[in-house]
C-alpha cells in the first residue's frame, strides 16, 4: 500500500513538473542597427489569461569594450501561443564605433530560452561611426573601392560578391527589382565600407533589403523579379530610400566628402 501511495505520489509531482516546463520560448529574432533594435519573441503551451515575463538581453562588443543591454516583456497570454515585439533605441544612441551584437531570451515562469537570431545567425556586425558624406553610384562606377572590399569584397544577403562582382552589379542597366535594387544597395554599403556617416532610414532599408534578398534565395547578378509583383514593390521600395542616401545623404552634406577610399 505504502508504495502505490509513494508511486501516486511520485506520478503527481511528475504532472505538476510537466505543467511548471510547458510554457516555452520558440523563437527570438531581432534586426538591429546603430540606432537601436527590434526584437520578436515567440512562445508557446501558454495557459490563456495568464501573466507571463520575457527577459532578454544584448550584448554589443564595441572596439575591446562590452556592454549589457538588458529588457523586459510582461505580457498576458489570449490563447496558447503569443508573439511579442519590442522596439527600443541602444542606450547610446547612435553607436559611434563597428560593434558585434549576440542576445538571448528567457520566459521566467519555465527558464525556457533561446538565442537571438539576426537574418538566421547568432550574432551580426554593426558598422557604425563614420562621418564622410556618402556617394552616388555614378562615383562608385569610376573611383576605387576601399581596400577592404577589394580584398574581401562584400556579404550581401546571405551570398558574397567580389570586387569585381560589384562593379558589373553597379553597372548592371537591367530593369528588373533585383537589378534595381542592387544597384543602389552595392553602392550604400560601398559608402558605409567607406566611412560614410550611418542614417536611420538608410540602416533600416538595409537590413530589409538583405532579408528580402537572403529569404527569397536573390542573387544579384543572376536574379530578376518583375517590378510589378509584391516582392518586386517590397524591393523597390528600399531602393528609394538607398538612392536617396547615396546622394549625399538626402543632399544633407557635400558629396563624397571624407569618404576613404582604396589605394
Amino acid at each position: 500500500m505504502r508504495s502505490r501511495h509513494y508511486a501516486i505520489l511520485g506520478i503527481l509531482f511528475g504532472v505538476l513538473a510537466l505543467s511548471a516546463l510547458a510554457n516555452v520560448l520558440t523563437t527570438a529574432s531581432a534586426t538591429a542597427d546603430c540606432s537601436g533594435y527590434t526584437l520578436t519573441v515567440k512562445a508557446s503551451d501558454l495557459v490563456s489569461g495568464t501573466m507571463y515575463t520575457i527577459d532578454y538581453s544584448f550584448i554589443l562588443s564595441c572596439g575591446g569594450s562590452t556592454t549589457t543591454v538588458s529588457g523586459t516583456i510582461p505580457f498576458t497570454a489570449s490563447g496558447t501561443a503569443s508573439t511579442q515585439t519590442v522596439t527600443k533605441t541602444w542606450p547610446t544612441t547612435p553607436l559611434t564605433t563597428n560593434c558585434s551584437v549576440t542576445g538571448s531570451a528567457e520566459l521566467t515562469s519555465s527558464g525556457s530560452t533561446v538565442a537571438i537570431t539576426f537574418n538566421g545567425s547568432t550574432s551580426v556586425t554593426l558598422t557604425c561611426g563614420g562621418t564622410a558624406c556618402p556617394a552616388t553610384i555614378g562615383f562608385w562606377k569610376h573611383h576605387a573601392f576601399p581596400d577592404s572590399v577589394q580584398t574581401s569584397g562584400l556579404l550581401i544577403g546571405g551570398v558574397t560578391y567580389s570586387a569585381a562582382d560589384l562593379l558589373t552589379i553597379l553597372n548592371n542597366n537591367g530593369g528588373n527589382a533585383v537589378a534595381i535594387l542592387g544597384r543602389q544597395l552595392v553602392g550604400a554599403l560601398l559608402n558605409l565600407a567607406a566611412s560614410a556617416k550611418h542614417n536611420p532610414a538608410a540602416d533600416a532599408a538595409i537590413t530589409t533589403a538583405e532579408a528580402l534578398l537572403q529569404a527569397n534565395s536573390l542573387n544579384l547578378l543572376t536574379s530578376s523579379v518583375d517590378p510589378s509583383t509584391t516582392l518586386g514593390q517590397a524591393l523597390l521600395a528600399q531602393e528609394v530610400t538607398l538612392d536617396g542616401y547615396n546622394s549625399a545623404d538626402f543632399h544633407t552634406c557635400s558629396e563624397n566628402s571624407g569618404l576613404i577610399l582604396g589605394t
